[in-house]
């Protein structure tokens, strides 16, 4: 950290193009490559909570969910049946293929 005139201090900057993902993200992404598996013409089948966990890499079923509820709120995923938040059951939705999809996508060149 360094400090400036104001008696505030500041990160140092990162190394140009060097952008650090916190685990939190890092796990939501994790979560929607393993909803990703689809069936027929781009439609998510419904996959369980523990499917869900393993696939990941988390493990915790409650801290998956807790994941499945933030990505939710985005409208990235959702349980199914539709609205039925007990569901063990969730599936992908097309705005998380499409945010998968801009994730893989390379970086714009400056």
């Amino acid at each position: 950290m360094q400090g400036n005139s104001e008696g505030t201090t500041s990160k140092s900057p990162s190394p140009v193009g060097q952008k650090k993902l916190s685990d939190t993200y890092k796990h939501q992404i994790s979560i929607l490559k393993a909803l990703t598996t689809t069936k027929g013409q781009g439609e998510s089948r419904p996959i369980l909570i523990d499917e869900i966990a393993a696939s990941s890499g988390l493990k915790d079923e409650r801290e998956t969910q807790r994941f499945l509820y933030i990505l939710e709120g985005q409208k990235l995923v959702a349980p199914h049946p539709a609205g039925d938040f007990t569901s063990r059951h969730w599936v992908i939705t097309q705005d998380g293929i499409k945010a998968l999809r801009s994730l893989a996508a390379p970086a714009p060149q400056r």
